[in-house]
């Protein structure tokens, strides 16, 4: 499945308690040095890799490619916003049982003010937590690399390569330390679809603005490595995530449709319109900012951490097998099936599959 194989391909990379009125200003820089060119206004200056922030808002698809045995897929869709002040988040999912959470925030980490990245993977209840911290920064040139908060680049580490429109991510890991040097372990190629969506949220907060929102002088210091394995000890959990809400969408398939156990529903979430009318616009897909695959019997779903905006709904039967939902699958006749989601919202929303697509 395409998450379960995201989750394979991310996990060996790597909170939010909201404290306002830290200031860059209150904590002296140490360790890593960047010039004046790194950090081109005054305000971000005492950030260490402020300027991701803004760089990875938006919406974001492109292919996966790995040699590990979860293979390469062609596209994967991620919809990066604010979620408050100092901290860009996505949350993708693709069944009830595959999620991918990743984070970017502000920290306090070895008495500096530095981005960290959060990475979560979950499949069936089962997953691992892992926290990075940014080591090198030249933000003239778009590069970022974030590391293990204890072990640095010894265990894994990833990096982004930023330019115009387009970023690649690649993730390197030693293998849970059997290997070294460490291997190339996946990469991303993506390319922006929209920035125009996160719009709203960076209005809100004036993002990004210099707020620490975690102080991890001391969260990591007693563990040989910054991963965890148990969501009970995770310092930033999920379930407390700032800003975002929830959609539950109600599944109804039309009695003429006789559906089989190997036929799959679709759920589809984009922030712009698919149709012009009764037109079908491909390069719309751009604006997808989640989706879920699902078996056939089911009657509702929740789509967890859904950033407050405008979405429309589309949902699909596929009968193939082949996920491209064609002509001879079927979906919702109702083209306009918009909802608000409002912050910290919970929103249900009903979707009917009664058309077969021509």
């Amino acid at each position: 499945m395409l998450l379960k194989r995201i989750i394979l391909l991310l996990l060996p990379v790597g909170l939010l308690l909201f404290m306002p009125g830290i200031s860059a200003e209150k904590i002296n820089k140490q360790n890593e040095k960047v010039s004046p060119a790194d950090n081109p206004n005054n305000e971000s200056k005492n950030i260490f890799g402020f300027g991701i922030l803004s760089r990875i808002s938006g919406l974001w698809n492109g292919p996966v490619s790995s040699a590990t045995p979860a293979g390469s897929f062609d596209k994967w869709y991620v919809d990066f916003r604010p979620v408050s002040p100092g901290q860009v988040s996505q949350y993708s999912t693709l069944d009830k049982d595959t999620l991918n959470y990743i984070s970017l925030f502000i920290v306090k980490h070895n008495n500096r003010l530095k981005v960290a990245m959060r990475t979560e993977g979950v499949f069936q209840n089962k997953g691992c937590v892992t926290y990075e911290a940014v080591d090198t920064v030249r933000e003239s040139e778009g590069y970022y690399r974030f590391s293990d908060f204890q072990t640095g680049a010894k265990r894994a580490y990833t990096e982004f390569f930023f330019k115009d429109d387009e970023f690649i991510m690649e993730v390197y890991t030693s293998k849970f330390n059997k290997v070294y040097p460490l291997q190339l372990h996946s990469r991303w190629k993506a390319k922006l679809g929209d920035r125009k969506s996160a719009s709203g949220a960076v209005s809100h907060f004036k993002f990004p603005r210099p707020v620490m929102i975690k102080d991890f002088s001391n969260v990591f210091k007693n563990m040989s490595e910054s991963i965890y394995f148990s969501f009970e000890n995770d310092p930033y959990s999920s379930a407390t995530q700032p800003y975002v809400g929830n959609v539950t969408v109600n599944i109804i398939v039309d009695d003429d449709i006789k559906v089989k156990n190997n036929h799959e529903l679709f759920l589809l979430l984009t922030t712009e319109s698919l149709f012009e009318g009764l037109k079908y616009k491909k390069e719309n897909l751009k604006y997808i900012s989640k989706y879920a695959y699902l078996p056939i019997n089911t009657k509702s779903y929740t789509f967890n951490n859904v950033h407050p905006g405008k979405y429309y709904l589309y949902s699909y039967i596929d009968i193939n097998s082949d996920k491209k939902h064609l002509s001879g699958d079927y979906m919702s006749s109702d083209l306009n099936t918009i909802f608000l989601l409002k912050e910290k919202g919970n929103i249900i929303v009903n979707t009917k599959i009664d058309f077969l697509i021509p």
